[in-house]
C-alpha cells in the first residue's frame, strides 16, 4: 500500500491577553455635624423599632457538594446518539457542501470546509491554499482507496465507523490519521491493531507503518510478537521483502531475538539452580578448608 507524502504547515495563532485595572479612590470626609453612630444612645429608640432580621439561606443541596462536581463534569461530555446521527446525516447528504474530495479510484466526496478545518489542521491549511472555482474547493487524497477516504472523512464528522470498514482499512486509516493529524482516529486504529488484528503474515507491515506513523507502543507490540514467533514470521513473504528493502531493520530484529533467547536461557538456569534441581553437597573436608580460609583472612 502507498501512504500519502504530506508536508503540512500548521497555521499558528497568536493570542493577546487583555489586562484591565480599576483604581477606585474613596475620599473620607468628616463634616462638623457628623456624629458617629456608636456615640448615639439608641437604647430608647430601639424599643420602638421592629427590626426584621432575614432568615439565613438554606444549606446547599447534596448535588452541589464538592465531591459530586467531578462526576457531573465528567458526564457533561456525553454526546447523545441523536447528535452523532445528525452529523452523520449531514456528511452523507452533503447539503451545502463547498469542498470536493478527489480520490484515485472513486467518485467525488462532497464535504464542508468548516468541518474539515476544525477536525484536521492539515486539511484546513490545504483549504487555505486551494483555489475556489465556482464556489467549490478541491482537495486530493492520493494513495488510498476511495472507501478508505470515505470512512476517514465520515469519522471527521461524527466519529462513527463501521466495524467491517475498520477491519478492512485499518492500515489506511492509520496512515491518514497520522498524515492529516487526527489523534482520536489514530488512537482508535492503534487499539484495533493491538487487539488481535495482527497475524504472522502482516506483523512486518504493521511494524514498518508503526515506525513511519510515530506509534512507539505499537512498534513494541510488533517486536514482541516477532520475537515470540520468530520461526514462523521469518519464513513469511513480508519478512523476505523487508530483508531486501530494509536490511537495517532485519539486523535490529535479529539482535532482539538473540537477546531475548539469552535472557530466557539465563532465566531458566536461575530457576533450575535455585529450584533445587542442582544440589551442591560439601563434605567435611570442604567445610574445614573453607573455615581455615575465613579464619586466616580475619587474622590478616
Amino acid at each position: 500500500m502507498a501512504s500519502p507524502d504530506l508536508v503540512s504547515s500548521l497555521p499558528s495563532s497568536t493570542g493577546e491577553t487583555f489586562y484591565g485595572s480599576f483604581n477606585i479612590a474613596i475620599e473620607e470626609t468628616k463634616p462638623a455635624n457628623f456624629i458617629p453612630a456608636l456615640e448615639v444612645s439608641t437604647s430608647s429608640a430601639c424599643s420602638n423599632i421592629n427590626i426584621n432580621i432575614p432568615k439565613p439561606p438554606p444549606h446547599p443541596c447534596k448535588t452541589c457538594t464538592k465531591n459530586s462536581y467531578p462526576k457531573r463534569l465528567a458526564n457533561s461530555s456525553h454526546v447523545p446518539a441523536e447528535t452523532r446521527d445528525t452529523w452523520d446525516k449531514l456528511f452523507k447528504d452533503g447539503y451545502g457542501a463547498d469542498v470536493h474530495i478527489i480520490t484515485e479510484d472513486g467518485p467525488i466526496i462532497q464535504v464542508h470546509s468548516c468541518v474539515l478545518g476544525v477536525a484536521s489542521p492539515v486539511l484546513g491549511n490545504f483549504l487555505l491554499q486551494s483555489k475556489v472555482k465556482k464556489g467549490i474547493r478541491c482537495i486530493k487524497i492520493p494513495g488510498v482507496p476511495c472507501e478508505a477516504a470515505y470512512a476517514f472523512i465520515r469519522f471527521l464528522y461524527s466519529s462513527c465507523y463501521e466495524e467491517e470498514e475498520m477491519n478492512k482499512f485499518v492500515l489506511h486509516l492509520l496512515v491518514l490519521s497520522h498524515s492529516y493529524s487526527v489523534p482520536s482516529l489514530k488512537r482508535l486504529c492503534i487499539h484495533h491493531l493491538e487487539q488481535g488484528w495482527m497475524i504472522p503474515e502482516n506483523v512486518i507491515d504493521v511494524l514498518q507503518l508503526a515506525r513511519k506513523c510515530d506509534a512507539p507502543r505499537l512498534s513494541l507490540v510488533c517486536i514482541r510478537m516477532i520475537v515470540k514467533n520468530f520461526k514462523t514470521i521469518s519464513s513469511t513473504q513480508g519478512w523476505k521483502v523487508m530483508k531486501r528493502v530494509d536490511p537495517a531493520l532485519e539486523q535490529e530484529l535479529l539482535e532482539a531475538v538473540v537477546e531475548a533467547d539469552s535472557e530466557n536461557r539465563e532465566k531458566k538456569w536461575k530457576e533450575n539452580f535455585f529450584g533445587g534441581k542442582y544440589k551442591i553437597s560439601l563434605n567435611k573436608s570442604c567445610w574445614g578448608q573453607l573455615l581455615k580460609q575465613t579464619q586466616g583472612k580475619k587474622r590478616d
